[in-house]
């Protein structure tokens, strides 16, 4: 009976030990970068915030939770939290921008206010600002 629980004890904190393995693992897990993910939608930023603005409904089912790739020019960087830095694009409304966030490794450094860029991201939604998260610059046009 001793070895019997002795077995059973054992094989308990092993299960246990493995399960606390994956979820931390998972809970430790960072998202998956969008550069090698093909874009769901391609459209430049004034087109993306014209979708959000005529039907938020109807954009958010399409583009919410989609890699999209998004043309734009730079209207400002700015430092954001936690290493993001977060990169504004022209959409031609002076109230309203497509905000790209960029980690601090991802961020393209020799890109200025100005110049146009192509960006793949996650478009989380519409909050004044049409967002993008976990983003990358794609093709570099030219300055």
């Amino acid at each position: 009976m001793k070895k019997r629980t002795l077995i059973i004890l054992a094989i308990a904190i092993l299960v246990g030990g493995v399960g606390a393995w994956f979820a931390w693992s998972e809970y430790n897990r960072e998202h998956a970068g969008t550069a090698d993910v093909d874009a769901a939608w391609t459209l430049t930023a004034s087109e993306l915030l014209q979708a959000f603005q005529k039907d938020e409904q109807a954009a958010n089912a399409q583009y919410a939770d989609q890699v999209v790739m998004v043309t734009g020019v730079i209207k400002e960087i700015e430092a954001g939290d936690a290493g993001v830095v977060n990169v504004s694009l022209d959409t031609g409304d002076l109230m309203a921008a497509v905000v790209c966030e960029f980690s601090s490794m991802d961020v393209p450094h020799d890109r200025a206010v100005g110049q146009e860029v192509s960006v793949k991201g996650v478009c989380t939604g519409y909050l004044m600002d049409v967002i993008l998260v976990r983003c990358v610059e794609m093709e570099r046009s030219l300055p």
